[in-house]
């Protein structure tokens, strides 16, 4: 399959297909960009097939930290260096930078989305620690809480319309989140744990009614805590000592997976996060960003970022399982690098996702292609699929 990009956005709307934008962040590396044979050769015939089609580059940053779908096609994006914000209404095609937080506030990057109960959205940033609320889309903000830490990390709201903020380990030396239940009106600090060294609170997830998990990691072994009381207390359900950090929860059927990074593994618990075993090591060493559903043509799929670490030249990949987390293939190997790291993904419409990953070492693999932050990807349905 070849790589050519087309000559116009009318050679491009030609063509029919699903969209993949995946960014790659480094500051001139020129990485190598696999076709669809890095799909595992048992894939073959399974999953749709990709070649590139568009190239975009945040000038001036080193990673696009988060993404966020608005509606069809309209989406969001945060990055790290000087925590820009581009958006993107035409499914990836375009963006267009609509807020400089590093200009306004001094932040260092954009960490989280949420479009919270009272419709508006909330993100979360890095140096200073805040929350912000936008009214109009993600085109303006305004800081409506900050936090006693260097970064505000997770982000979720509850059932009940609680919304919690997990922190970078807090000033007050203690792994801790912010808790509000009028959406920034007010909040208040508490301690996920007040007896354990300080760790961030990097992930959650919404298990329903009163009941929400929290992922901890970053200087120590990561962790699971579980609250039952809309966050108000937390008990930790499980400590995995190689992990260097968790990364993200993902729900697939009755099961509850979490991302571990440093040693590329997923862990799964099947009773509501009381109990948690290994049930994925991709690699001996490697980093596991996001994983997201997506639905398409009555068939479901869970997409997840990664990185194989495992040798000297890092393998920066995009994973996919139709069987609920039970089996994964690579299914696009989006660069060569010797650093840099899986980040994030997001569903923006049933044609388009983006996707992003870190690569720091400027002695990227040559390119096949003039693709270094960000290619759109053009994903085909394969003849082939049952």
């Amino acid at each position: 399959m070849s790589f050519n990009l087309p000559g116009s956005m009318t050679d491009f709307n030609s063509r029919a297909g699903i969209l993949l934008f995946a960014f790659f962040l480094t500051a001139c590396a020129q990485p190598d960009l696999p076709g669809p044979s890095s799909v595992s050769a048992s894939a073959e015939g399974r999953f749709p097939l990709v070649e590139v089609v568009r190239v975009f580059e945040p000038e001036g940053e080193s990673n696009v930290r988060s993404s966020f779908q608005l509606a069809d096609g309209i989406g969001l994006i945060g990055t790290e260096e000087t925590g820009d914000i581009f958006k993107t209404e035409d499914g990836g095609l375009s963006w267009r930078k609509v807020w400089d937080g590093g200009t306004r506030w001094g932040i260092a990057d954009v960490r989280n989305y949420l479009r919270a109960r009272d419709g508006h959205l909330y993100i979360t940033t890095t140096e200073p620690a805040t929350v912000a609320r936008s009214t109009d889309e993600g085109v303006s903000w305004n800081i409506v809480a900050e936090a006693p830490s260097s970064r505000t990390v997770g982000l979720v709201q509850l059932d009940n319309g609680v919304t919690l903020v997990g922190l970078r380990r807090a000033l007050a030396k203690q792994t801790s989140i912010i808790r509000s239940e009028d959406h920034f009106e007010s909040f208040q600090w508490l301690p996920v744990s007040a007896t354990e060294p300080p760790q961030n609170v990097t992930c959650f997830a919404n298990l329903g009614g009163p009941e929400v998990l929290a992922g901890v990691g970053y200087e120590g072994s990561g962790k699971i805590y579980k609250s039952t009381d809309y966050g108000l207390t937390w008990s930790r359900k499980a400590e995995f000592p190689e992990a260097r950090d968790l990364m993200n929860f993902f729900i697939a059927g009755d099961d509850i997976y979490v991302l571990a990074s440093g040693i590329a593994t997923l862990f799964k618990s099947s009773d509501g996060g009381e109990s948690w075993s290994e049930a994925h090591r991709f690699w001996s060493k490697g980093f596991l960003g996001q994983c997201v559903q997506y639905d398409r043509e009555g068939r479901t799929y869970h997409l997840m970022s990664a990185t194989d670490q495992s040798q000297n030249t890092y393998r920066h990949l995009v994973l996919i399982s139709d069987d609920l987390g039970a089996t994964w293939y690579e299914w696009i190997e989006l660069a060569q690098d010797t650093s840099g790291g899986a980040s994030n993904l997001a569903v923006l419409s049933d044609n388009t996702i983006d996707t992003w990953h870190t690569l720091n070492n400027s002695q990227s693999v040559p390119a096949k292609s003039d693709c270094r932050m960000g290619c759109l990807w053009q994903i085909y349905e394969n003849p082939g699929h049952i």
